[in-house]
């Protein structure tokens, strides 16, 4: 018999194929805006990223619309990648961060949080753990070092250093980093 992970495996629906491979394609697009910031191809990364982002938004629209069709996975990843793409627009300085709203990006600094809580949140999935270092990361580190932490910010990271997502992952070095 087949054992240990039977509860990771589901069937795929055809939508939810459709979103995946969407989100593979959202992600590809990031990934070649990377690439093309460290080459110094400025305006390519920045077609890729608006191109990338105009993605997630798509697919968080189709996945909020019906979220009892998509898996908590699927769900997972599209809460992830809107919530990134938020939480770093977020940190553009107001200038810039005027540019990228107008050109569609949200620079929701609460709403990008939420989204990556709720990805934390599904504890099923994958992603859940990424949503949760991020966070930790975000707390733990870019808080401190903006001048932006708040007395509350211990307690939150030790509650997602708690947290289901991370409890497998609790004797790694960068969860020991974090603490």
């Amino acid at each position: 018999g087949g054992g240990g992970g039977g509860a990771a495996v589901e069937l795929i629906t055809g939508e939810e194929s459709k979103v995946e491979m969407g989100l593979v394609r959202a992600d590809a697009h990031l990934m070649g805006a990377m690439m093309q910031l460290i080459l110094g191809s400025y305006l390519k990364a920045a077609w890729n990223l608006r191109t990338g982002w105009s993605l997630y938004s798509s697919l968080a629209r189709i996945v909020d619309a019906a979220p009892d069709q998509y898996s908590d996975h699927v769900k997972s990843l599209v809460e992830f990648g809107i919530g990134m793409f938020g939480l770093v627009v977020s940190f553009l300085p107001p200038t810039y961060l005027t540019i990228a709203e107008l050109a569609g990006f949200s620079g929701d600094r609460k709403a990008a949080l939420a989204r990556l809580d709720v990805s934390r949140g599904r504890s099923e999935a994958a992603w859940s753990v990424m949503s949760c270092l991020l966070l930790l990361y975000y707390l733990t580190q870019i808080k401190p070092n903006l001048g932006i932490a708040s007395p509350d910010d211990g307690a939150a990271a030790a509650a997602l250093l708690g947290c289901e997502a991370a409890a497998p992952y609790g004797g790694s070095a960068l969860v020991v980093w974090m603490r």
